[in-house]
């Protein structure tokens, strides 16, 4: 629903602006911002509900047996009866099954809740990884540009000076070579 909703809200701002026009979603599909958010929390209430089903029925029916006899004390019986429940082994069969599927629907909710946290925070340890292996680069390009314009200017520096004439050898005392 949220993503037709993206789509059409594209389809809208591309009929106003024209076809050049920056696009207002990446990818209408997949779950950004608001849409991860109120997904991850459809599978919190989702789970909510589903426990608290399994939680009422195993204290309504103190387990999830369904007797087959109940005596009965309220009214509108005048005094203590024996009340038959119809059926007592299909409904412990259909209740059974609805309690397994809530707990599946359970298990998988939660699992899908790690799946969609655990890639979010895949997603913003890429991310912080790129930036600082663009920064190192960025600080390796420079460091190397630096060390040759800088090299140059040392080999300028230090080159071997010829001496002019009527100048005599340096001793090898006095010669220091600096790298």
């Amino acid at each position: 629903m949220h993503v037709a909703y993206r789509d059409e809200r594209e389809r809208k701002h591309t009929l106003k602006y024209g076809e050049g026009c920056r696009k207002l979603y990446k990818n209408t599909g997949k779950k950004r911002g608001g849409l991860w958010w109120t997904y991850v929390l459809t599978l919190i209430f989702k789970i909510a509900v589903d426990g608290t089903f399994v939680y009422l029925i195993y204290h309504i029916y103190e387990g999830y047996d369904f007797p087959s006899l109940i005596k009965c004390e309220q009214k509108p019986c005048p005094n203590k009866v024996d009340c038959f429940i119809a059926r007592p082994t299909e409904k412990r069969i259909f209740t059974i099954f609805m309690v397994v599927t809530s707990l599946a629907c359970i298990l998988l909710s939660f699992f899908e809740i790690l799946y969609l946290v655990g890639k979010r925070c895949k997603e913003c340890f890429t991310h912080i990884h790129q930036s600082r292996n663009h920064t190192i680069k960025s600080r390796q390009v420079v460091m190397a540009t630096s060390l040759v314009i800088g090299g140059k200017n040392r080999m300028e520096s230090n080159s071997l000076k010829l001496p002019s004439k009527g100048a005599s050898a340096p001793s090898y005392s006095q010669v220091s070579i600096s790298l």
